[in-house]
């Protein structure tokens, strides 16, 4: 496949694709087209904003790369750029290129052949030691980032999880919270935070605000950096997710439990722990753990 007279087109967004060269094809007004595609995404295809995102810079970089010019070996060429990077790096920006290509251009046929990457699971997580928990949770200075360290913590859930919360979705007397999370692959869990975390979560939380936790982007990444210098260790929210199932794990919960507080479970499953006698059961079997982050 040549590269060398690439057929000049408008390609149309935001309603039917016209015919182009079945070989190649350039993108004249990229900044449109990435716009409209990021419409694409929010509206037809429903996702969520965050992945919406990630989709549309995968639609930016390769449109840069290529200057607008789309073919299957200008789509080799982006992706062989990302051939060392770890696999699930690579898995997504192929994911953000379907949507693009295959999905919003209407151009299938020039996505065929491309696979995933393997992504084992068979490799050894480090996780940071109770020292090195109690070492970053010290670099804390206000109630808001102590809150949301030790509720990722003792909750185990994502990390859009967490910022998505409204009032409405926190028992406090059961210390109990039920995610909405909801999207095409991930569900919302019923899980508990523990009483080191209830201290600091009774003083910032506000009845009258959208969100439990108001904090801007900066100042989350804040925390995360001011945590991981202090502790001499890489702690993030999903550190702290894999760090609650294996703390759960090690005190002897059944996996289908921790499925359950992590938003694993079927929603059939999640659905009976909603209410009733097998929601204080399931209180009982997360108080039963005692899981400690700081001491």
């Amino acid at each position: 496949m040549s590269v060398g007279s690439p057929g000049e087109i408008r390609t149309p967004v935001g309603g039917s694709k016209a015919r182009v060269d079945e070989a190649i094809f350039r993108i004249e007004d990229q900044n449109e087209v990435v716009s409209k595609f990021w419409e694409y995404c929010i509206v037809d295809e429903r996702l969520e904003r965050r992945v919406a995102k990630d989709y549309k810079n995968v639609a930016r970089r390769f449109l840069s790369l290529v200057n607008g010019v789309i073919s299957r070996d200008m789509i080799r060429a982006y992706l062989t750029s990302y051939l060392g990077k770890a696999p699930k790096t690579y898995n997504n920006q192929l994911d953000g290129l379907r949507a693009f290509v295959s999905r919003f251009l209407e151009r299938p046929d020039l996505m065929e052949g491309f696979k995933k990457a393997h992504q084992s699971q068979n490799y050894e997580v480090k996780l940071p030691t109770k020292e090195q928990l109690r070492k970053g949770f010290n670099a804390l200075s206000s109630d808001l980032e102590k809150a949301i360290y030790l509720f990722y913590a003792s909750t185990g859930l994502r990390r859009e999880e967490v910022l998505q919360l409204r009032s409405e979705d926190i028992d406090l007397t059961l210390r109990l919270v039920k995610s909405r999370h909801d999207t095409r692959t991930k569900k919302g869990g019923i899980t508990f935070y523990n009483d080191e975390c209830e201290v600091y979560l009774r003083k910032i939380f506000n009845r009258t605000k959208e969100r439990v936790f108001n904090i801007t982007y900066r100042d989350f990444v804040r925390i995360w950096r001011k945590v991981s210098e202090a502790a001499s260790f890489r702690i993030t929210p999903q550190v702290l997710r894999v760090w609650f199932s294996t703390e759960m794990g090690e005190v002897g919960v059944p996996d289908r439990y921790v499925d359950v507080f992590q938003g694993r479970a079927p929603k059939t499953v999640l659905a009976k722990f909603y209410t009733g006698k097998e929601l204080q059961r399931l209180k009982r079997i997360y108080d039963k753990a005692e899981l400690r982050v700081l001491s």
